[in-house]
Parts: C-alpha cells; sequence; structure tokens
C-alpha cells in the first residue's frame, strides 16, 4: 500500500479534529476537553506507565498531524484541531486519584487556563507549527495536574 499526500492529509485532518469534532460550530476547544475527559474516564484505571506511554504518543501524533493542518489550511492554530486540548486534559488528570468532582473540577480548570492563554502558554503558543499548537495546552494540562495534586492530596 502506497502511503500518499492525499491519505496523509485525511488522517491528520481525522486526527487533529478527533474525528470531526472540532468542526462543531459551538465551543470546538471545549468539546475537545470534553473527549479528553471521555478518554480519560477509560484509561483512568490502566496504570500510569500505560497512561503516560499513551499521551506522549498522543503527543506525538498530535504535533504531525497538526502540522499537516496548519500547512493544508494557512491558518495558524486552526479552531478546528482540537487534539491538543485531548492531550492538556489528559494530563490534567494524569496520575491524580480519581473521584468524579475531582474530574469535573480538573475539567473546569483546564478551561480556564486553556481560554486565558495566562503565562507562560500566551508564549508557546507563538512557538508555531505542530509543536506550538501543542505545546501550550500540554504546559496547562501539567499546570492544571499540579493544581489539582495540591487540592487532592
Amino acid at each position: 500500500m502506497k502511503i500518499n499526500e492525499d491519505t496523509i492529509q485525511r488522517f491528520s485532518e481525522h486526527i487533529s479534529t478527533v474525528f470531526g469534532i472540532g468542526y462543531t460550530a459551538y465551543a470546538p476547544g471545549t468539546m475537545g476537553s470534553l473527549f479528553g475527559l471521555l478518554v480519560y474516564m477509560f484509561l483512568k484505571d490502566v496504570g500510569i506507565y500505560l497512561y503516560a506511554i499513551f499521551v506522549v504518543l498522543l503527543f506525538i501524533v498530535g504535533v504531525w498531524v497538526s502540522d499537516v493542518m496548519e500547512n493544508v489550511y494557512g491558518i495558524k492554530d486552526p479552531s478546528f484541531v482540537i487534539i491538543d486540548e485531548v492531550v492538556g486534559m489528559l494530563i490534567s488528570l494524569m496520575a491524580v486519584p480519581y473521584h468524579p468532582l475531582v474530574a469535573i473540577v480538573g475539567f473546569i480548570l483546564f478551561r480556564a487556563v486553556d481560554i486565558s492563554k495566562v503565562p507562560p502558554l500566551n508564549m508557546l503558543e507563538k512557538i508555531g507549527g505542530g509543536f506550538g499548537i501543542m505545546i501550550d495546552d500540554a504546559v496547562g494540562g501539567l499546570m492544571v495536574n499540579i493544581i489539582l495534586q495540591v487540592i487532592v492530596r
């Protein structure tokens, strides 16, 4: 099987928009975060190592597909690319003891941090390309994770 540019573009579109969820007219970033919360519900019991490997792999794939989408559409950080919100949400809840209230607080905190683009997130998103799209949400997720770890413990 030969992989051509069209195949790479279609794959990138499916993954970066989380199978089209990013095309929603209402708050695509929030929808991506909700999808991340759903993925978390399936991963929360797999163990920290598998969870971390999954998140790292998804981050790497996210960098690649986000870069493809930015190049194809010629738009810096397109709003329909929401794989970054999925990864950020997963990082927010990584190694945090599960409780429904903690998951909800994590979701709300992550959305607040992601939307406000507090420093250094505002600087990180300026990096550009797929890495720039992904890194600000990953660091935002890390910030929320630290807050949740302090609250829970």
